[in-house]
């Protein structure tokens, strides 16, 4: 775990070490961009005085494009900083990695750095000096954490500028370590967002054949499988012929060519059975995606619910086809994490998109 010791001369405003590192904690447990900003911002508002704080992020041409603002000690009613590296654009592109600038750094070497910032805080003079840490991939700046101070306070001393220099490493992996995440978790809606649009029944599960995600159809046509052999099961689970070949492929190479099974008492129904490997390395593990065809079943009825799921949105499209699966709007919304009055909405205006009245004419359309 990362820990910063203080310096036994640091300035008074840092704190002591044990709070320090409390902070520093708190940043490495954070598992969302609001509770980094927060757990940063606390780490400075405890050692540092300031007149606002702001984390500036999806910078795009040393422009961000988001910002988390915080203002401790506003000179005028309402003001919020400018969510604008304006400012700093020559410098940093000049300087590329550089982690830790100020203001007065900028303004020795551009003369025109002054009448910048004036022009980015459409003539306020609330703060005058600033210290950035910026964060990078590469040569490209991805966040921003900017500290500013007014007139009325003392410029950043030698001191403060180590405990910056000390932090830095901390919120740079929260920032990697979010991104990261964010990473996989778009990753992981694409693919879902995919399946769903998919016409094909299909169903995604581990090793141990829990279903990680299916479609509708998915679900039905494999409880089809099962109950044609005469051992009815719930949707969510796997006949125990399907789980023998997946048993069989645990050890497969992640390119073996796709596998595909006829049921052996249903002529119409088949499966074809694909393996591959999810992790980052770590902790691999196989999983298993299965499509599943039905000889007797018209594929136009799939096509129709494609295109009808295709006019909603990807978040009416979720709660449609919940609809299909029959559950009720409160289980819904617990299920997707919203209000019941929010599904509500969103079930209205799915039919308005589609010109039904009810919840049983959206599930024959989905059928």
């Amino acid at each position: 775990m990362l820990t910063t010791e203080l310096r036994a001369n640091a300035s008074p405003t840092h704190g002591c070490a044990g709070t320090v590192n409390e902070g520093l904690g708190a940043v490495q447990r954070a598992i969302d961009l609001e509770g980094l900003w927060q757990s940063s911002l606390q780490l400075v508002q405890t050692s540092l005085h300031h007149h606002s704080c702001s984390l500036m992020l999806g910078i795009d041409d040393y422009q961000p494009v988001a910002a988390r603002h915080h203002v401790q000690t506003a000179l005028q009613p309402g003001y919020v900083p400018a969510t604008s590296l304006t400012v700093s654009r020559p410098f940093l592109a000049s300087h590329p990695k550089i982690q830790l600038y100020t203001f007065s750094q900028i303004a020795s070497e551009d003369p025109h750095a002054h009448a910048r910032r004036l022009a980015q805080e459409a003539g306020s003079d609330e703060w005058c000096e600033f210290v950035h840490l910026a964060f990078w991939n590469e040569t490209v700046p991805q966040a921003v954490f900017s500290i500013r101070r007014s007139s009325r306070q003392a410029q950043f001393t030698a001191d403060e500028l180590s405990f910056l220099e000390q932090i830095y490493p901390a919120i740079d992996a929260g920032l990697y370590r979010l991104r990261a995440l964010e990473k996989e978790r778009f990753r992981s809606f694409a693919y879902e967002q995919a399946l769903q649009r998919s016409a094909a029944p299909t169903l995604l599960t581990d090793a141990r054949g829990n279903v990680l995600f299916a479609t509708p159809d998915g679900r039905r046509l494999s409880a089809r499988w099962a109950q044609a052999l005469g051992v009815p099961l719930d949707a969510d689970e796997l006949s125990a012929d399907l789980m023998r070949v997946i048993k069989a492929r645990r050890f497969a190479e992640p390119d073996e060519a796709a596998q595909t099974l006829r049921h052996p008492m249903d002529a119409n129904l088949s499966v074809t059975l694909d393996s591959s490997w999810f992790g980052s390395g770590l902790q691999l593990q196989p999983c298993y995606l299965l499509q599943f065809a039905a000889a007797d079943e018209r594929p136009a009825a799939r096509e129709r619910a494609s295109e009808v799921l295709n006019q909603l949105s990807p978040s009416e499209r979720k709660v449609a086809l919940l609809v299909a699966e029959g559950l009720r709007n409160e289980q819904i919304a617990q299920h997707l994490s919203r209000s019941r009055r929010t599904i509500e909405s969103q079930l209205n205006a799915i039919f308005g998109k589609l010109g039904l009245v009810c919840r049983a004419q959206l599930v024959k359309a989905l059928s």
